[in-house]
């Protein structure tokens, strides 16, 4: 079925106004600044939203799924972004290695933590899984300035560390140069990724922290 966006995003933004509160957007766009609109719909809302159209759209490709979630972005709403990105991280697996600049576009533009953790998390961590060749990918975001972005490499780990036996030294080679940064956040990311590596990389993971008198958490 084609998708008409321009009508989809007309509805989206119609169905989450009505299920916003005035309370929350005026809450969220003061913590948040004056760059985005907010609508005030809860994250429930949203994924229910973004749910419903998957359904109604089940043989949406990768060409028209990253074209109508470029679309979203575009509006410069916050709930239509998160709608965005449930369909992005319903459906990573379409997702190919020249997605990479736009999944990276998403991340350098998310200036909401939560948003930029569920895009590396879920979207880009994914797409690193189905595709080793992008570790080298993850390096050079480690390496950048960009603060986001190196917190996005280390949380993108998560999933191919968590599903993959072998990958743990990429991951080590990954974040040891960043195991000295002032960044609260991306330090707690590095330690979440470890803690959850621990079912998968036991000996590795205790091995490491040993070596670099890192504290693990474990369940």
């Amino acid at each position: 079925m084609s998708m008409n966006f321009g009508r989809e995003q007309a509805l989206l933004r119609q169905r989450l106004t009505a299920k916003g509160s005035e309370e929350l957007a005026a809450a969220q766009a003061a913590q948040h600044g004056d760059n985005l609109k907010f609508l005030g719909a809860d994250d429930q809302e949203v994924l229910a939203a973004a749910t419903d159209l998957a359904e109604l759209y089940p043989d949406m490709g990768r060409a028209q799924m990253t074209a109508f979630v470029r679309t979203l972005w575009g509006s410069k709403t916050h709930e239509l972004r998160c709608v965005g990105i449930e369909i992005l991280a319903m459906r990573a697996s379409l997702l190919e290695p020249p997605d990479m600049p736009f999944v990276e576009g998403l991340l350098k533009d998310a200036t909401i933590e939560a948003l930029n953790e569920r895009i590396a998390s879920d979207v880009l961590g994914p797409l690193v899984c189905k595709n080793k060749k992008l570790w080298k990918d993850l390096h050079k975001l480690a390496k950048g300035a960009n603060e986001q972005l190196r917190r996005a490499a280390v949380r993108a780990a998560k999933a191919p560390v968590t599903t993959d036996s072998t990958v743990f030294p990429r991951f080590e080679k990954l974040v040891t140069p960043l195991l000295e940064e002032a960044d609260t956040q991306l330090q707690a990311a590095i330690d979440e990724v470890l803690a959850a590596a621990v079912e998968t990389h036991a000996d590795a993971v205790q091995a490491f922290a040993k070596e670099h008198a890192r504290k693990v958490k474990t369940k």
